[in-house]
Formats: C-alpha cells, sequence, structure tokens
C-alpha cells in the first residue's frame, strides 16, 4: 500500500453503505467521502472527483464535516489485478479541516473581530466550495511576496557587483612561425 495525504473541497459524504458479504458471512459497511479537485484553465472547467472509502471505526470521522468545507485526508492506496484489468481503492485514514501554515513571522491575515478559538472554530476559515461567495469576514487575501535584493554596483568595475567587467582582457597571443603550422610546443596554453 502507499501513503498519500490530499487537500481538497468535500463535495459529498455519503451515508453508511452495507455491502453484503459473497459467501454469506457477515456483511462489510463503508462510508464514501467525495472530494472535488476540478480546476478551470482558459475558461475550460476539468472536473475531477476523487472517491475515498471509510469504514469501520473510521467512518464516525466524516460525521463532523460537510460538503463545501476544504480538508487535509490521509489514505492508503492499494491495487488488484482482475482478468487483466487493474483496479485502485483509496482508503481513508484520517480527515481534518485545512490549516493553513502561516510562514514564520507573519500574523494571520483575518480580522481580529473574526472568532478564531473556542469549541467548535477551526484554526483558519474553511475554504467556500467554488461558486459560492466568499464570506465578508475572511477577505481573500495573498501574502505579498518579498523582492529579490538587488546587488550592489561597485564604481570603476563595469557595473558588475562581482568585479568581472562586461569583457576579460585577452593575453597576448604568441606569432605562429613563419611555416604556419603551431607544433604542441608552440600552443599558446599548455
Amino acid at each position: 500500500m502507499i501513503k498519500f495525504q490530499a487537500t481538497a473541497i468535500i463535495h459529498d459524504i455519503s451515508p453508511v453503505i452495507d455491502i453484503p458479504s459473497k459467501n454469506g458471512g457477515q456483511g462489510f459497511q463503508k462510508r464514501e467521502l467525495i472530494l472535488d479537485d476540478s480546476w478551470t484553465k482558459d475558461g475550460n472547467t476539468y472536473p475531477n472527483f476523487i472517491l475515498i472509502e471509510f469504514s469501520g471505526d473510521k467512518m464516525s470521522q466524516l460525521d463532523n464535516f460537510m460538503p463545501g468545507q476544504r480538508v487535509t485526508v490521509d489514505v492508503y492506496v492499494s491495487g488488484r489485478e482482475y482478468q487483466g484489468r487493474y483496479f485502485n481503492t483509496i482508503r481513508g485514514i484520517s480527515v481534518a479541516l485545512f490549516q493553513p501554515q502561516p510562514q514564520q513571522g507573519q500574523a494571520s491575515q483575518y480580522p481580529a473581530s473574526v472568532p478564531s478559538s473556542g469549541p467548535g472554530y477551526p484554526q483558519q476559515p474553511p475554504a467556500p466550495m467554488p461558486g459560492y461567495a466568499q464570506h465578508p469576514a475572511y477577505p481573500q487575501q495573498y501574502p505579498q511576496q518579498p523582492a529579490y535584493p538587488q546587488q550592489p554596483t561597485y564604481p570603476n568595475q563595469g557595473g558588475y557587483a562581482n568585479g568581472y567587467s562586461q569583457q576579460a582582457p585577452q593575453a597576448p597571443m604568441p606569432a605562429p612561425p613563419q611555416g604556419g603550422n603551431l607544433g604542441p610546443e608552440d600552443l599558446p596554453f599548455r
């Protein structure tokens, strides 16, 4: 099995699904979490829905979430072969509200009047599902990217910070011998 972590918006959460046993034994129960990872490029929308199965004691984790919330999900991906075809299963391990990691030294970008801690409050507000209006208490803001520092220029060095000029001075070349052929001893480098 391969372990992955994914962050996307919840599209749907199924109720408990009963799967009967093929040999008459105990059945199987699962819930399906469907993530919406659709994207838009050049005015076209490309739908991308990922189905993740939660079973056993992991099913109760889905009770705390609803469609439209951005979540981070840890999953195991397993695969099998059947009659020359290959199939994958994505099994959920854990699910949590997406928590953006603030960069060091940066304060929160959300207004101080918005409650940010206490029972029932996520650390950061969940992102809305595409197509829904942005909540006015959480303005969409992106941190300003730092500019690259400019290299200082030094006088009499052609404007380059490391002291190199645009053209290095050429070493004088020795004149070729009268016969026109250079032997290995007469090459300008050794």
